[in-house]
């Protein structure tokens, strides 16, 4: 059975939901959650649900351990611990809701892999190239504002012309970010005098459009940054984010508040944000060993 009437229930478990398919369940999972986290949960899934080949309900210890290890022939570890963590939270959430009698995913730890961050952060100078290596006013402009303002490549793309508003000193844009989060943040003004000559669109409100009008997507984005890098003599490693890692640490460099910037990327907690923090140390112990 996929869930039990209230006179079997054990006392912790309550069902709250009239759901009797898996599917129902992880459409009711996947509910508000953001375009990009929408389109990467529904595949994590699909592979996870053709991989155990059974109901949710059905699934043992076994079944995730092995779907685990088939992962990790093909995936590093970091692409590892976003499906796992995907799937443990499809888990929770159904037994929460009194659809599964047990959360499977609860014992399962996802892998913790090697933290590379400091990888990930480039030089303003190779910023300034990667930028400057623009071919239009419109990737200029994309690029500047993920850098500026530390925007996700996901938020650029849902900008809208309704969430901008000028200021005296530039202007400012409403960012519906990640976790369904809504926050403010500062455009600089040589910056949005440069977004305000952008060509509008009959089809959409958004500020960024491809050549048919439409709102531009993700992995053109990526496209572009990556084709920027190489005629800029940039890693050829570099992505979207990494220009939004970038902002975090430059900040902090030039005396941003730890706060400040939490507020600034969206960021859930303080504890995230702080990893920049150590990403690239001014004083190490190695300065205190002479040979």
């Amino acid at each position: 059975m996929h869930f039990f009437a209230a006179n079997n229930q054990p006392p912790s478990q309550q069902v709250l939901t009239n759901a009797t398919t898996d599917e129902q369940v992880i459409l009711m999972w996947l509910s508000g959650k953001s375009k990009t986290t929408l389109v990467t949960y529904t595949s994590i899934v699909k592979q996870f649900r053709e991989f155990v080949a059974k109901s949710l309900s059905d699934v043992v210890l076994e079944d995730f351990q092995l779907w685990i290890r088939s992962l990790e022939l093909r995936y590093p570890a970091t692409t590892i611990k976003s499906k796992v963590t995907a799937i443990r939270s499809l888990f929770s959430y159904g037994q929460k809701i009194g659809y599964l009698q047990f959360n499977i995913g609860a014992t399962i730890t996802p892998p913790k892999p090697k933290d590379t961050l400091a990888q990930k952060i480039i030089d303003t100078s190779d910023v300034l190239k990667l930028i400057r290596a623009t071919k239009s006013e419109r990737d200029w402009a994309m690029l500047s504002l993920m850098y500026a303002c530390g925007l996700r490549v996901s938020e650029l793309c849902d900008l809208t012309w309704s969430d901008l508003q000028p200021r005296s000193d530039g202007a400012q844009a409403i960012v519906y970010g990640k976790g369904s989060k809504t926050r403010v943040v500062l455009i600089p003004a040589f910056i949005w005098q440069r977004v305000m000559v952008l060509p509008r669109s009959d089809n959409t409100d958004a500020v960024f459009v491809s050549r048919n009008g439409r709102a531009i997507e993700r992995t053109m984005v990526h496209l572009i940054v990556k084709d920027c890098a190489k005629r800029a003599g940039v890693t050829n490693k570099v992505s979207s984010h990494w220009l939004r890692h970038s902002h975090a640490t430059h900040a902090i460099e030039a005396g941003c508040d730890l706060h400040l910037l939490q507020q600034s990327l969206g960021h859930s907690s303080l504890a995230v944000t702080s990893k920049y923090l150590h990403a690239r140390p001014d004083k190490g112990s190695s300065q205190f060993i002479n040979f």
